[in-house]
Parts: structure tokens; C-alpha cells; sequence
């Protein structure tokens, strides 16, 4: 609730602790995701990785503008029984009951790849079986590269830039070849940070639509039908103001001198 009480402050006040010129559309989309308690743990921080994370939000912080031609990416698990296993999901503060029971776990579960952008999204991907550079970078040319075609054609973004985390099949010279073959830019990313992805906010609020009420799945095929249709359901709103959003972020792990945030 200290989140929540921190931007009401802000958004009824005027007040903004961090910088007083800022634009106020970033602290109206923290007032919209407030109402939301991510219960995720925060992946272990050591200090260089703290140096790392500060520089990059530093680097950063004054670049308004960069973060409209950034495809944000991130893959995601969805199971059968509810969002992965209770160690992450979504709980609507304004309401005391939480909404899933659950099931025995290992019933099933499907993998998914997408990315976002300012101007829109991809379509999602399902990933099948165990992943390897090979596959990840399948599933790049697949839908990240239409993507980027469609920013070019429809959005003037010419050099659009590329993200993803530094996962081993993201990393490998393999993909890295690839990504450069196809003239791909990618954005250098600091480890341990999915509090500075908004992505991470768009599983998020996937997980509420396909999981409303407590639903459970029979079957992958009845999960995969719900992800897609919650998935094209995602308004373009709610990605532009995560992406509005982005500075706020920054000025925050600075504040914590690269320590994690909450988003």
C-alpha cells in the first residue's frame, strides 16, 4: 500500500518527489497499476549488479524519447491450474479474497514469446518443447522481424531497437549472429532487471484477463485459445503509458542506487 499511497499523493497533489518537471502521465499510469500487488520474488541482486543496473538507469534517464522505438520482449508461462503455481500472480488490492485455487501442480502448462512496443505489439507465440538458440531465434524471425517492418512502414521508426534479457539462448553467438545478420539493433540490458521491462506489467495484466475468476483450463488448447484472445484484447493505451512510464523507473533504481524497484 506504500506504492499506492506514494502516487495518490502525487496524483492529487501535483507533487512529485522525484523530479517537479516531469510529465504527469507517467505518475497517472503508476496510479493505474497500483491497485495491482505483484507477488513475484525479486531475483537475487548482487552488487555489480546494482553498479550495472545504476549506470544503465543513469545513461538513460534523460532520453525521453528513445524508449518510443525500444521492442520490449520476454517469454512467460501459463498453466492449466492458474498462473504459475501462486509464486506468481496478481492480487487486486481493492478486494481481500484472492481468486484462484489450486490445483496439483505439473498438470500442464504452456510457454509464450511477445513483444511491445509504443505503437503496438506482436503476436504472441507459443513455444513448444525446450527451447535453444536455434529455436529463440525461429521464433524472432517469425515475429519480431514483422514487427519491425511494421514500425518502419506505419511509424517512421527506422532504426527500431531491440530488447531482450540476458538468458543463455539470448546470449549465445549463435543468436547474436543472427540478430546481427538480420540488422537487428539491440539494447545493451543489465542483469537481474525484469523491474525495469514493462512487458513484465503485461504478463501481468494478461494473467488477470486469462485467469478472471478463478478460471482453470482442461486442456492446452482451451489455454492457448484464451492467451490469444486476451492477448489481442490488451489495449494500445495501457502500452503506451507502461512505456511513458519508463523514466519513472529510471529515476527510481537511481534514488536506490540500482537496488530493485517496484513497478
Amino acid at each position: 500500500m506504500q506504492l499506492y499511497s506514494r502516487f495518490v499523493r502525487v496524483e492529487l497533489t501535483g507533487e512529485n518527489p522525484y523530479s517537479p518537471q516531469s510529465d504527469p502521465i507517467p505518475v497517472r499510469n503508476g496510479l493505474n497499476l497500483a491497485k495491482w500487488i505483484k507477488r513475484k520474488p525479486s531475483p537475487a541482486i548482487k552488487p555489480h549488479h546494482k553498479v550495472a543496473r545504476a549506470t544503465f538507469a543513469a545513461k538513460f534517464l534523460s532520453k525521453i524519447r528513445i524508449w518510443r522505438r525500444i521492442v520490449f520482449s520476454d517469454e512467460n508461462k501459463f498453466n492449466l491450474y492458474g498462473p504459475d503455481g501462486f509464486q506468481y500472480y496478481w492480487h487486486d488490492v481493492r478486494n481481500d479474497h484472492e481468486l484462484f485455487s489450486k490445483r496439483a501442480s505439473g498438470e500442464g502448462s504452456v510457454m509464450v514469446w511477445a513483444g511491445m512496443n509504443y505503437f503496438g505489439k506482436t503476436e504472441i507465440a507459443f513455444l513448444e518443447g525446450r527451447q535453444n538458440s536455434e529455436c529463440n531465434t525461429k521464433t524472432l524471425d517469425g515475429y519480431l522481424t514483422p514487427f519491425l517492418e511494421y514500425l518502419r512502414e506505419n511509424h517512421g521508426i527506422s532504426r527500431p531497437i531491440f530488447q531482450q534479457d540476458n538468458a543463455s539462448i539470448h546470449e549465445s553467438r549463435f543468436t547474436k549472429a543472427h540478430i546481427e545478420a538480420l540488422g537487428i539493433r539491440k539494447l545493451k540490458w543489465p542483469a537481474k532487471s525484469p523491474d525495469l521491462n514493462p512487458i513484465e506489467n503485461v504478463w501481468g495484466q494478461l494473467a488477470w484477463s486469462v485467469y478472471e475468476g478463478g478460471w482453470q483450463f482442461d486442456s492446452k488448447e482451451e489455454l492457448k485459445a484464451q492467451i490469444t484472445r486476451s492477448w489481442n484484447n490488451i489495449k494500445q493505451n495501457n502500452l503506451r503509458h507502461l512505456v511513458e512510464g519508463i523514466p519513472t523507473r529510471m529515476a527510481h533504481v537511481v534514488l536506490k542506487n540500482g537496488g530493485p524497484i517496484d513497478k
